[in-house]
């Protein structure tokens, strides 16, 4: 409770205006695809919101609500999107993502977190993934003469998408040693946590954390390289509440886009020109803007001493996926009217906790991609791809880019 009413400011500033369901009307390109929350678009309650979480967060701390009773079904139906809280702050500053993920911190040390959850933490806790695999199957599908460089200050962090998708590592794999960029793959890699965070485990998260930190810090890692969204999104904007972060991190597209500008990579063009529209992952866009600390007073008008230097969303990674996207000759990048820091989310997080929603979402989103002319959506989330390859035509970006890597792979 203690750390819920931290964010009481924020519960008290709520003014009902709406604008966390809505794109800021500059920015929308129409009434159709202005929506931004994805529980408030289906359910069409406001208590499904997150203005309606801030509501319910502070009739919590009051006693007006109890946890047990049924509010945690609204509140774990919430993506964590991240997208409420962006499009909030074009109104006034206030936490309202904190706001949620403290009483999902509640839930979850009072039990009432969703059983789906209870089993991916066990998962993580027991396998190191979070689907349940064991263990020493996480890289069975690398070739036999794959090889790494053991000494690299470089890793390659593949995350728990390698059980389900590992064609995503390979075409990571083959990229990189394209662009003769040098890295090393920690074969007892285990899962990043984010998934256990956002459910609410903040203390098994820091765990988790603090083990996989002190792992890279051992082994002399200085830059971790990730073809995941979620695993970018965590160690960006999820590890450093909980250690310092003394290691550089980027996403693959991040290092590609460099190889590609310093001509070390190229493609071969399209069999045949191709409409591709992109999708901005949540944990790759807004949610991996970088963590910024802050504590102090909030004095009258919401003034904060010391002053605080706010998330809005803008710091996340979104030129480099599609600058790689545009270096392969015959693809034709068309944007969506959501994108950017307001990009739909793709509904995967709520599939096990709110699967109408989830799957509604997703059919949304490939709708908007249709409304566009793209023939096919990219992205760069593997858990993206799950859950939109199940209306529409998805590419992950580096299976597209690995697919139409020059012989040689470099000039």
């Amino acid at each position: 409770m203690e750390k819920l009413k931290k964010f009481e400011y924020s519960m008290d500033s709520c003014n009902h205006c709406g604008q966390c369901k809505w794109i800021l009307p500059p920015k929308m390109s129409g009434w159709d695809f202005a929506e931004i929350c994805p529980i408030h678009r289906y359910h069409r309650f406001d208590a499904y919101s997150g203005q309606g979480l801030l509501n319910i967060s502070k009739e919590v701390i009051t006693g007006k609500l109890k946890i047990g009773e049924g509010l945690e079904n609204v509140l774990y139906s919430c993506t964590m999107c991240g997208a409420c809280d962006v499009n909030c702050k074009n109104v006034r500053d206030i936490e309202v993502l904190e706001t949620i993920q403290s009483l999902r911190e509640k839930c979850a040390k009072e039990g009432s977190a969703p059983e789906s959850l209870k089993s991916l933490c066990a998962n993580v806790e027991e396998k190191g993934n979070i689907y349940g695999f064991d263990a020493e199957e996480r890289f069975v599908f690398l070739p036999e003469n794959f090889s790494d460089d053991e000494t690299s200050e470089n890793l390659l962090f593949l995350g728990c998408s390698v059980y389900t998708h590992p064609e995503i590592a390979l075409a990571a794999i083959k990229l990189l040693k394209a662009g003769g960029v040098s890295f090393r793959i920690f074969k007892d890699e285990s899962c990043c946590g984010a998934a256990v965070w956002r459910g609410g485990y903040a203390d098994k998260a820091e765990k988790i954390i603090k083990a996989n930190v002190e792992k890279l810090r051992e082994r002399g890692i200085k830059r971790i390289i990730t073809p995941c969204a979620e695993c970018f999104g965590a160690f960006r904007a999820i590890y450093p509440r909980f250690v310092d972060m003394d290691v550089e991190v980027f996403h693959i597209s991040q290092i590609l886009a460099s190889l590609v500008e310093e001509g070390k990579l190229r493609f071969a063009p399209m069999e045949k020109p191709m409409k591709v529209t992109y999708h901005d992952p949540c944990m790759l866009g807004r949610l991996s803007e970088p963590w910024q600390p802050w504590e102090g007073e909030i004095k009258p008008f919401g003034r904060h001493e010391p002053e605080k230097k706010w998330r809005r969303g803008f710091d996340g990674v979104y030129h480099e996926p599609r600058a790689v996207l545009k270096a392969v000759p015959g693809v034709e990048l068309c944007e969506m009217p959501r994108n950017y820091e307001n990009a739909l989310c793709c509904g995967y997080a709520s599939r096990k906790t709110d699967p109408e929603m989830s799957a509604d979402t997703a059919a949304e989103r490939m709708r908007e991609a249709a409304s566009v002319g793209a023939e096919e959506l990219v992205s760069c989330c593997p858990f993206c791809i799950d859950a939109l390859g199940e209306t529409g035509k998805t590419v992950e970006l580096c299976v597209l880019l690995a697919g139409q890597l020059e012989e040689g792979g470099a000039k």
